[in-house]
């Protein structure tokens, strides 16, 4: 990675300075790279990784090893009715964000999604063609959704299914399903692990380092400053002027035409309400009071279905996706799709223990280690099952938010309320499930309402309207001449799909913008 002194950075005024190397921040630099401007990428987290397996450290707790490992390196705090929790989100941090971690799902939102009521001031006729080409820049391969209403995809074609999933596929068409071949952005090179939740060594997955920092870097435009922090952007009344940063202990002030923030739905609006001055006492592009609310994530629901018989497992993992209950009779649900994940006897104990904890039978502890027996015949007698999961969308509700908070880990506290509705969407989902999937046996593994919070989005939200939303539909800050957010905090609605293709379409979208922008400053 190409790395800078102090005076490198400081001496000058950049054309763009991006805030985050996640797939937005990395998308928007790489094309703004290719088009001669010149970019500097600040990154919290480290640019170059160790070739150790890194695996085998996805339970770290010290702060450093995380960075070593290219995830987020302090816990996330959740305030739910006044009760906090602290838990490590599955996020990523350093030079490629959370696609260093990601499983390469890169799928499309449904057109439907930008039409709803609380959706997208962008039509989807116009993300199509940038869909199509985040599809090519990350290699996805996959085989297009019978059920689709858009034109086909030019998807680079799947390999061969495992013995087992073929039993599946195969099993889902039968039962009225409409099975496909899930968009991966994996290129399965030889002894290929598909690395889901981990570094790729090998650059077999399609992440936002390999993929856009990389090449960016190459062309001589893009620099990457590591290991920074950004503690605020200062700005005047219509425009921003430096981003401030320490680096090493020392204080850092950078200079540029364009600014862009792409550190991610937690954390792009700590940023901006961490941004205050007088003319922003209510952080920076705040106006609205919008900055940080309206958060969302996905429910993902994991289903241990067991095949009809015995079949080898050899081959890849992200197979299989049906989105036959994307909308059901208005309501919406989501998708459904493979994890690569194999339901053992150890994850049969775990996931009973859950269950009985929080059932009407939990008072009697003495039955709980005896769970070990059922756990062992379902294991001995059904055999392996594979484990599923649903992406169920969430919907925006104003006083779900993100709230910068100095005094947690990671500088920031969500507070997020479950409503009646997606109890009721979950029961749904899970209901219309069991009756598609039988004659499986099928297992719901996860809790009542299991958020998947390596999701975050909507808190930036992008809208028509000053007054409800952060951005406008070029994903420009409202009220702010040169400060452009690219990452899932614009997402107006979740949808029922992995977000990442979603994130890079847009970026290449506002890219376009951006460009626009530097090339009339330059005239």
């Amino acid at each position: 990675m190409n790395q800078l002194s102090f005076k490198d950075f400081t001496d000058k005024t950049w054309d763009v300075v991006i805030i985050g190397s996640g797939m937005g921040g990395s998308t928007v630099g790489y094309a703004l790279a290719k088009e001669g401007f010149n970019v500097i990428v600040i990154e919290k987290g480290k640019a170059t990784f160790s070739s150790d397996n890194h695996q085998e450290h996805l339970n770290d707790e010290d702060p450093q090893d995380r960075l070593d490992h290219g995830a987020w390196p302090t816990k996330i705090t959740q305030d739910n009715e006044g009760r906090k929790s602290h838990f490590f989100s599955s996020i990523g941090c350093g030079a490629g964000g959370s696609t260093l971690l990601y499983a390469a799902a890169l799928e499309r939102l449904e057109p439907r999604d930008f039409d709803s009521p609380n959706g997208w001031p962008i039509s989807y006729q116009t993300i199509a063609p940038y869909y199509q080409e985040a599809e090519k820049i990350f290699k996805v391969r996959g085989t297009p959704d019978p059920l689709s209403t858009d034109t086909d995809p030019e998807l680079l074609p799947p390999v061969a299914m495992s013995e087992c999933d073929n039993h599946f596929f195969s099993s889902f068409k039968k039962n009225g399903l409409n099975p496909y071949r899930l968009h991966v952005g994996i290129d399965y090179k030889d002894k290929c692990e598909e690395c889901l939740g981990y570094i790729c060594n090998q650059k077999c997955k399609s992440d936002a380092k390999t993929i856009c920092l990389e090449p960016a870097i190459q062309t001589g435009n893009l620099k990457i400053l590591e290991q920074c922090e950004v503690k605020s952007l200062s700005a005047d009344e219509t425009k921003v002027n430096e981003v401030i940063c320490m680096k090493d202990g020392q204080e850092i002030k950078i200079r540029a035409r364009i600014f862009v923030v792409a550190a991610g739905a937690y954390f792009s609006p700590v940023l901006l309400q961490n941004s205050k001055n007088n003319f922003w006492p209510n952080g920076l592009a705040n106006k609205s009071d919008m900055v940080g609310r309206n958060l969302m994530f996905h429910i993902s629901d994991f289903i241990a279905v067991w095949p009809k018989g015995k079949f080898s497992r050899q081959g890849p993992v992200k197979s299989i996706s049906l989105r036959d209950f994307y909308f059901h009779n208005n309501e919406s649900l989501g998708s459904f799709q493979s994890t690569g994940l194999t339901f053992e006897y150890g994850n049969v104990v775990y996931a009973l223990k859950m269950k009985f904890d929080r059932s009407r039978w939990s008072w009697l502890k003495p039955i709980r280690p005896f769970l070990r027996i059922p756990a062992y015949l379902t294991s001995f007698f059904l055999g392996h099952a594979s484990i599923f999961a649903t992406i169920m969308e969430d919907y925006p509700y104003a006083k779900n938010r993100i709230t910068a908070d100095t005094k947690e880990p990671s500088g920031m506290r969500f507070e997020y309320t479950v409503h009646k509705e997606l109890h009721t969407r979950i029961k749904l989902f899970r209901n219309l499930l069991k009756s598609k999937l039988s004659p499986h046996l099928s297992f719901v593994m996860s809790e009542d309402v299991s958020l998947n919070y390596g999701h975050p989005c909507g808190t930036c939200r992008m809208g028509d309207n000053p007054k409800t939303s952060v951005v406008d539909k070029n994903c420009k800050a409202y009220d702010v001449d040169n400060l452009y957010l690219v990452d899932a905090s614009v997402m107006p609605t979740s949808g029922g799909a992995n977000p990442s293709l979603t994130i890079a379409a847009n970026a290449l979208r506002v890219a376009n913008t951006i460009s626009t922008d530097l090339k009339k400053i330059s005239e």
